[in-house]
C-alpha cells in the first residue's frame, strides 16, 4: 500500500507502481483508495484489473477508459451526438505466445470492461466461446446484447507478432445511426530506421496512468452504482457460456 497525497493504492504489480509514479503529478480533490489487484478491498475503492471482480467492490473505472479517444467515444455517445447505437467491436490482442491467463485477464477482462463502460443499457444474453487459432487456447470471441437490442462483439486474441515491436493493440469502433465512431489508441508509434539495419518500431501513446487518475478523480463524486456487479455477473455468464457452448441470459 502507498499512500501519496490523497491517494492510497493498493496492489504489488506494474500497474500499482505505474500509478504510484503518476499520483504525485495529479491532485485528488478528496481522498481516493485504488485496488490494482484481488484480495482485501475497501467497500468504497475504485478497482481496476483483477481487483474488479472482487465481490463487494462497485466502483470500476476501467484503465484503458482513460485513452482521450475512448474518452471522447463515451462523451458523444452519452451526449446522443453519435444517435441510436447499434453496435459496438471491441477487440484487444496481444503477443502470439501469451498463456492463457494473459489472455483472458490481460485482454479480455480490459476489452469487456471498456465495452460495458460505453454501454450503459443492462445486459440480457451473453454467448463465450474460446477458440484455437495460432496456439492452444488463445483466443475468446463473446457476444453481449443489451436490452435496446445493441449488439457487442468482443474478441482477446494473441495473435501479435512480438517482432513488429507491439505488445497490446486496442480497437473499439461503435455504429450508430448517426456515426461510425473508432478509436485505434494504441496503434501509434515511432519508427527508428538505422542505416542498413531493419527499422524498430517503438510503440507510444499518452501517459495513460495520469490520464487514468484524472478520470478516477472525476468519478469520484459519481454515486458508486452497481457497476461492479454488472460487470461480475456478465464474466460469470462469459464463463458458463464457455463451458456449455450455449447462450446465457441474464435477468
Amino acid at each position: 500500500m502507498a499512500k501519496i497525497g490523497n491517494w492510497t493504492i493498493l496492489g504489488d504489480n506494474p500497474v500499482a507502481a505505474g500509478i504510484r509514479d503518476a499520483a504525485r503529478f495529479v491532485e485528488a480533490s478528496s481522498p481516493i483508495t485504488l485496488a490494482t489487484q484481488a484480495g482485501d478491498i475497501p467497500t468504497d475503492a475504485f478497482a481496476i484489473g483483477p481487483a474488479i471482480l472482487s465481490s463487494a467492490v462497485e466502483r470500476v473505472a476501467p484503465y484503458y477508459s482513460a485513452f482521450e479517444a475512448i474518452e471522447e467515444i463515451k462523451r458523444t455517445i452519452d451526449a446522443g451526438d453519435a444517435g441510436r447505437v447499434y453496435g459496438c467491436f471491441t477487440s484487444f490482442r496481444v503477443q502470439r505466445g501469451s498463456s492463457t491467463d494473459d489472455v483472458t485477464f490481460r485482454a479480455l477482462l480490459p476489452a469487456l470492461a471498456v465495452t460495458l463502460d460505453l454501454l450503459s443499457q443492462p445486459v440480457t444474453r451473453v454467448h463465450a466461446r474460446k477458440a484455437s487459432l495460432l496456439a492452444s487456447d488463445d483466443g475468446w470471441f463473446v457476444t453481449v446484447r443489451l436490452a435496446d437490442e445493441t449488439i457487442a462483439t468482443v474478441e482477446a486474441l494473441a495473435v501479435l507478432d512480438p517482432a513488429a515491436g507491439l505488445d497490446r493493440d486496442l480497437l473499439v469502433e461503435v455504429t450508430a445511426s448517426d456515426r461510425v465512431l473508432r478509436a485505434e489508441p494504441m496503434h501509434q508509434s515511432i519508427v527508428v530506421e538505422p542505416l542498413a539495419n531493419t527499422g524498430v518500431r517503438h510503440s507510444w501513446w499518452e501517459d495513460l496512468n495520469e490520464r487514468f487518475l484524472i478520470l478516477v478523480n472525476q468519478r469520484s463524486s459519481m454515486p458508486a452504482g452497481n457497476y461492479g456487479t454488472r460487470l461480475r455477473s456478465i464474466w460469470s455468464a462469459v464463463q458458463e457460456s464457455t463451458e456449455s457452448g450455449q447462450p446465457v441470459s441474464i435477468a
